[in-house]
């Protein structure tokens, strides 16, 4: 799904706060005629140097908005930054419920950045590295596919009006009949406007942007693992319906083309079993009773 990013003030403060370079006030800008000065508010000044640092250290779901129109990013940060400006002059650092804010979201920010420092130091070895894409070649697999999605009843799809809520065998024998159309000859993307549930990857004619074998459905993955292109699947369920899947490319990545990849994932798993080494070392203690009853009916 893809949608435009609108953030409202105070969803670009809230996000703000999980970085706290972010709040900082300007340094007095050092302006030069490679590095002029930007952005100002009253007595402070923001180099173009200066402003990019700003955003470079702002949240992932600020920085899109903020790259995608700096001018108004600067406009809402600029509002933003006058009214954490009155705050400070109005001490409301120190009401005890901004205290608490202040205090959960520095523990967010420290909790990330020790993560990101575990990441940054976890070493995957090259021998390792070739090891796993040995034992799991097929998750580096670039596919472009098209596909019909037929819903069932207790599927993720919600119904249209007046659709008849098929039943998972009957979404199943009918996905079959589209198939053998397919191979007699009739053109996949007209299936798709006819009969796909899938409102938006019908707009595209069933066809879904580039993805990774390891990114697909666990279900779609292992349902396409054999298929060359322009072959099709047979009938596959999701959670979502039974579908249809057209692979219209694949791409095989050989280990050099895979390597960043594989390093990525074995760090982050690296990482997730550091932390649940301290998690077991250190590990929570909770009062059932409290929790239970504390629990929303």
């Amino acid at each position: 799904m893809y949608k435009g990013l609108s953030m409202s003030l105070h969803r670009l403060c809230a996000a703000a706060l999980l970085s706290l370079p972010f709040l900082a006030m300007a340094p007095a800008a050092q302006a030069s005629d490679d590095d002029p000065v930007v952005f100002s508010m009253g007595h402070e000044q923001w180099t173009a140097s200066q402003f990019k640092r700003v955003v470079a250290d702002t949240p992932p779901q600020v920085k899109e908005a903020a790259l995608a129109d700096p001018a108004a990013f600067a406009r809402r940060y600029a509002d933003m930054h006058l009214l954490a400006q009155l705050a400070e002059s109005r001490q409301l650092e120190q009401d005890a419920d901004v205290r608490q804010q202040l205090a959960w979201v520095r523990e967010g920010v420290l909790a990330n950045a020790a993560k990101d420092d575990l990441y940054k130091h976890a070493q995957v070895s090259d021998e390792e590295a070739r090891r796993y894409y040995g034992a799991h070649q097929g998750d580096f697999v670039d596919y472009t596919l098209q596909h019909v999605v037929l819903r069932y009843h207790g599927s993720e799809i919600a119904p249209r009006a007046g659709q008849k809520d098929m039943s998972e065998s009957e979404a199943t024998a009918e996905a079959g009949k589209l198939r053998a159309q397919v191979l007699h000859g009739k053109d996949f993307a007209e299936l798709v406007q006819r009969y796909s549930d899938d409102d938006e990857s019908k707009a595209d004619g069933g066809v879904l942007p580039e993805t990774a074998s390891r990114n697909l459905l666990p279900e779609i993955a292992q349902g396409i693992a054999g298929l060359k292109e322009n072959e099709i699947s047979q009938p596959i369920k999701t959670r979502y319906g039974i579908h249809l899947v057209r692979v219209l490319k694949r791409t095989d990545n050989n280990f050099e083309d895979a390597h960043p990849h594989v390093v990525i994932l074995l760090k982050s798993q690296l990482v997730d079993r550091q932390i649940e080494a301290m998690k077991q070392a250190t590990p929570a203690k909770l009062d059932d009773g409290f929790f239970q009853s504390n629990s929303a009916p």
